[in-house]
């Protein structure tokens, strides 16, 4: 998968929680990250939906 180029501590912080749970079988819980992620507001380019973290 893909991270942003300059992903910011908290999109780093989910990515390495979603690796771990995965090393550890917890596809669940990996998959709960990686939603967080791509809500988490995107550092492109603001747009007026990025507060709710929906794509541009």
């Amino acid at each position: 998968m893909t991270d942003a180029p300059q992903a910011c501590a908290k999109c780093q912080e989910y990515v390495a929680l979603r690796e771990k749970a995965k090393q550890e079988g917890k596809y669940d819980q990996a998959g709960d990250y990686e939603a967080l992620r791509r809500r988490h507001p995107s550092h492109a380019q603001p747009s007026p939906t990025a507060r709710w973290g929906l794509p541009a």
